[in-house]
């Protein structure tokens, strides 16, 4: 008697287990507002209903996957220029990333017209991009030159160019910034 209550519980155990492991069973109802589009788990956004800025999978910015692939540092580099052009009077941002480094270029609009409000601007931009991706270390600059040479060495990046081949460049930009 004692082992076929034995078996009745081993048995209810296991297709308790295999009821529970059922792939369907968390599946999650689409809306009629999903229909036809992914939405975004993270926030619950579609890009139909764009509530913030979508970046690849939308993953935390501060977990390490242990992959460092161009594409995600791109897709980061992506996020934080993104982030810097919502500022009110930013106008285009470049970002070039270099291990903890992200290098921002800003062009500004017109209406800025002092030196103090275009370094306030800067700041806000780089509060709001290192709250965004508080592991780098975000330098900001508004001057037209350094803005192109971020947008060069992004461009050349997003091409396929090693970011060894521009460590000259980055070098040069590093000291420029630390001025």
């Amino acid at each position: 008697m004692n082992k076929k209550i034995m078996y009745v519980v081993l048995l209810s155990i296991a297709l308790l287990l295999i009821a529970g492991c059922n792939p369907n069973a968390n599946s999650q109802r689409t809306t009629p507002q999903q229909k036809g589009a992914q939405a975004n788990e993270y926030n619950g956004t579609t890009p139909e209903r764009k509530t913030r800025v979508l970046v690849g999978s939308d993953l935390n910015p501060n977990l390490v996957t242990g992959r460092n692939d161009v594409r995600d540092i791109q897709a980061e580099a992506d996020s934080m220029a993104n982030v810097a052009v919502q500022v009110p009077k930013v106008k285009r941002a470049s970002v070039v990333i270099n291990g903890a480094q992200a290098y921002v270029g800003l062009t500004l609009t017109d209406t800025v017209r002092s030196r103090q409000e275009a370094t306030a601007i800067r700041e806000k931009v780089r509060q709001r991009v290192q709250e965004k991706m508080p592991r780098y270390h975000v330098r900001v600059s508004s001057d037209t030159g350094i803005f192109s040479r971020i947008q060069d060495i992004g461009d050349g990046i997003r091409s396929g160019t090693p970011i060894n081949n521009y460590r000259i460049h980055m070098n040069e930009l590093n000291n420029r910034m630390n001025r």
